[in-house]
């Protein structure tokens, strides 16, 4: 996330600080307040002495919200097979994840969405989902018609370990992903010009979702630094 110019998936927030607040206050998630989160910290005396330890106050939303942020920045995954081949030079991709990789740079053009090394080219995106939209994406913040259903672009790392897919959580496994994309999506004003209907024989697929396996960082994701200190 320390790379992202803009957070959440209509990315209006411009820092990690500002989006701490959003699950605290949002009605589906902790429907709370900042005030009540930093009384409830001060009254346990780990926090109040690790609070003054680092920041030379006790909690409160300065401290909440720059302390969250601060450890999210650390979660850097860059240790992938994906990583490994293409950044230290080691030839661990078998010949189906070779494949695959060369679907996803040079035959599908996944890279116009899904580009550079964080696999994201951070806009916002229509990608086709559904003709009609419960949520109406980034055009809750700016009111225009243009962003109707727009949502940004995630991050390809790890992406065999974070289903259900899509911005609503409505596709459950890479096989309807690479299903919706291979139709081309549903017609949608707002709908990105850049998909178009394809067609991947089972070969294909299976080379296809190799290669999005090598994306997985084990070194990440098994990081005791992540787990529970308490």
């Amino acid at each position: 996330m320390v790379y992202n110019p803009t957070v959440l998936f209509d990315g209006h927030l411009t820092t990690l600080e500002m989006q701490v607040l959003v699950p605290i206050e949002e009605h589906v998630e902790m429907d709370f307040n900042i005030v009540e989160v930093a009384k409830r910290l001060n009254n346990n005396s780990t926090y109040v002495q690790m609070s003054l330890k680092a920041y030379e106050r006790v909690p409160d939303a300065f401290v909440i919200t720059r302390a969250i942020a601060a450890f999210e920045r650390t979660f850097i995954s860059g240790n992938s097979k994906y990583d490994q081949a293409e950044y230290q030079g080691k030839k661990v991709l078998s010949r189906s994840e070779k494949r695959g990789k060369k679907l996803f740079f040079e035959k599908l053009y996944c890279t116009q969405c899904h580009s550079g090394f964080n696999f994201t080219n951070y806009k916002t995106l229509n990608n086709g989902l559904y003709e009609v939209y419960a949520d109406s994406g980034r055009m809750r913040v700016t009111k225009l018609e243009k962003d109707r259903a727009m949502f940004k672009v995630p991050t390809l790392r790890n992406i065999m370990l974070s289903a259900p897919y899509m911005h609503d959580g409505s596709l459950a496994s890479i096989d309807e992903v690479i299903d919706h994309y291979e139709s081309g999506g549903k017609n949608h004003k707002n709908k990105s010009e850049i998909l178009q209907p394809f067609k991947l024989t089972p070969k294909q697929r299976k080379d296809l979702i190799a290669f999005l396996h090598t994306l997985t960082d084990l070194d990440f994701i098994s990081n005791k630094r992540y787990s529970s200190p308490f």
